[in-house]
């Protein structure tokens, strides 16, 4: 079985939206309330946007209750047989989207009035971009801001740069970045055997292929909770596996000549990553976890800063 999934492109001869609004679930109908509500507040039509729910096989709630009651019909729902894990989850919503335009938008996360039109608005203004983002703001489960993205450059448009930006950091939330399908057609689905960080790596890809432009207005929401699938990973340590292993998948298709200028940047920013996951997670963190995670980051930067931080 392929890591990557190919995404086979539309051919069917019927009118295609402009946007396919993808929403992968798992246990979080409360939240879905919220985020299919943001989404409809938006909607331009049938004709214009398709809006799909994919659950991973749900087993504490009921996300089609939620999708019938707000929907009423104009939102689809699909539901897995059983539970498949959230990269092969977000690929079903791949495969069946017809959109020219796709935004996979979590079922806890939400969208700011204006989402759509800013997007569609950016991606008429350059037709070579293959994929566009806007600021985000952090949330937690009461609604509550708790943070900002910054601006990655001061004016809209691509961003000449976002391929090293990317190889040294995680810069998008998922919420934010709108990808055309023919995007994904050519370079496949995420990363099958990530279960986190498989956005940063999609990213990556898309960069390495296609100009991504910006948008500073504050368009997305992302919550951020401690049932969230990324905060689990950290929780249960099994991020450490996949942070490796994202290293590996990554630099077996980036330049030599990035990885050579930027790489000892990236160990540094992945360090202080680690870091403030230790902080934020060590009263609940395993004594086997924490010190994983303490040799993950002195490996990734040995250095005098890394280990005074640590001992703080």
């Amino acid at each position: 079985m392929p890591y990557v999934q190919d995404i086979l492109p539309v051919t069917d001869d019927k009118v295609r939206p402009l946007w396919s609004v993808l929403i992968p679930t798992y246990n979080c109908a409360e939240y879905l309330k919220e985020t299919l509500a943001s989404v409809l507040l938006q909607d331009p039509g049938s004709i214009d946007m398709e809006i799909i729910v994919i659950d991973d096989c749900s087993t504490k709630d009921d996300p089609e209750s939620v999708v019938n009651d707000l929907g009423k019909g104009r939102v689809q729902f699909i539901r897995q047989e059983k539970n498949v894990g959230k990269v092969l989850n977000y690929e079903t919503g791949l495969q069946v989207s017809r959109g020219i335009l796709i935004h996979q938008l979590h079922g806890d996360d939400r969208v700011r009035p204006g989402f759509y039109k800013e997007m569609e608005r950016i991606f008429n203004q350059d037709k070579t971009i293959g994929a566009a983002f806007c600021r985000t703001i952090y949330i937690d489960d009461q609604n509550r801001w708790t943070g900002i993205t910054g601006m990655i450059q001061d004016i809209e448009g691509i961003v000449p740069n976002m391929l090293e930006k990317l190889y040294v950091q995680q810069l998008i939330q998922t919420p934010s970045m709108v990808v055309k399908r023919e995007v994904y057609e050519q370079i496949g689905a995420f990363d099958r055997r990530l279960n986190s960080l498989e956005d940063w790596e999609m990213w990556i890809r898309i960069a390495n292929s296609y100009p991504i432009a910006v948008t500073n207005k504050v368009l997305a929401e992302y919550r951020s909770h401690s049932n969230n699938a990324t905060n689990i990973t950290l929780k249960d340590g099994s991020v450490l596996d996949t942070h490796g292993l994202v290293f590996n998948v990554i630099d077996a298709y980036i330049s030599q000549q990035i990885k050579s200028k930027f790489g000892e940047l990236r160990n540094q920013y992945q360090a202080d990553f680690l870091l403030m996951s230790f902080k934020s997670f060590k009263s609940i963190l395993t004594t086997k976890t924490k010190w994983e995670l303490i040799f993950r980051i002195i490996k990734l930067h040995p250095s005098l800063n890394t280990f005074v931080r640590l001992v703080r």
